[in-house]
């Protein structure tokens, strides 16, 4: 400011004599000039700043970066949202830079009526107006690329949003699959098992007799039709021996399973006590349900 006001005194002086007062009033106007540069200078700085601002969003858009508000709001709105909320800032943008050509216009012409017919100090503002006008340019150019954001970031963030949505369903699918294997492990590793005296067995539809002549000679087997309530329900893959219901009686195994599983099969085929199991799959592949009768 000083600088200008230096120059400008020295202009004056060098036109020729002045009367005091005229001499007060071109002092006046010299400072009240350097005053209004001054503030526009100013305004500038501040305006160039936001312009910076519009820049780096303009850069994330064409990068392919979502445009977002502070805390990342905009990318939790909808598409419809976001471009509403983009027009809101855009709009502001429009009014700023609107209000900022007023003042700019404003200013050259309160300082060309401050300047009159002093050459010295018109040359002045002629090279300022000139850097305000080219600054002009600047604003004017970045209207269209702003404008173009609003676009833009729609479909970038209609884009995330579908992306989110296609995270979801995916993350529900392996939920769902997850939750799938696991029944399905569960229900693959489910076994049954009972051991009771042959008249109860009978009884409860577990085994049945076939065979024989003349009710001689008949078989202990499976019966066809089991209900799975009328055995313990084990997982074949944690138990591994079966505790059976008297430890002085022996049992003899009327199901299918195979005896290739067991950990020590007794040669006689009758077990007592327990009976151990080294290889689940085998021993459980022949049939999921168990049956041991007290001979």
């Amino acid at each position: 400011m000083r600088r200008f006001l230096l120059t400008g005194l020295v202009a004056l002086t060098a036109t020729a004599c002045v009367s005091k007062s005229e001499y007060d009033k071109q002092i006046e106007q010299v400072s009240a000039i350097s005053a209004e540069k001054d503030s526009l200078l100013q305004e500038v700085v501040q305006t160039s700043q936001f312009i910076a601002e519009v820049n780096s969003e303009l850069d994330k858009v064409k990068s392919g970066q979502p445009v977002v508000k502070a805390g990342g709001e905009m990318e939790q709105m909808s598409p419809m949202d976001a471009r509403k909320a983009l027009a809101e800032r855009v709009k502001g943008l429009t009014a700023r830079l609107k209000d900022s050509e007023d003042r700019l216009a404003a200013s050259r012409r309160r300082v060309s009526q401050l300047t009159g017919n002093n050459t010295a100090l018109q040359a002045q503002v002629a090279q300022y107006d000139s850097t305000i006008k080219s600054f002009q340019a600047l604003i004017d150019n970045q209207k269209s690329e702003i404008v173009s954001l609003l676009d833009q970031v729609a479909v970038l963030t209609s884009e995330n949003m579908s992306l989110r949505d296609a995270n979801a369903q995916l993350e529900t699918q392996r939920a769902e699959l997850a939750a799938n294997y696991t029944s399905l492990t569960s229900e693959s590793n489910t076994v049954y098992w009972v051991a009771g005296k042959k008249d109860d067995l009978l009884k409860r539809g577990i085994i049945e007799q076939r065979g024989g002549m003349l009710g001689i000679g008949k078989t202990q087997v499976l019966a066809r039709t089991l209900d799975a309530g009328e055995f313990t329900t084990v997982d074949r893959m944690e138990v591994m021996e079966i505790t059976l219901p008297d430890p002085t009686k022996n049992y003899r195994i009327i199901s299918t399973n195979d005896l290739g599983g067991l950990d020590a099969a007794p040669a006689d085929g009758k077990f007592k006590g327990s009976v151990k199991i080294k290889s689940p799959s085998t021993f459980w592949k022949p049939s999921k349900f168990l049956v041991l009768m007290e001979l």
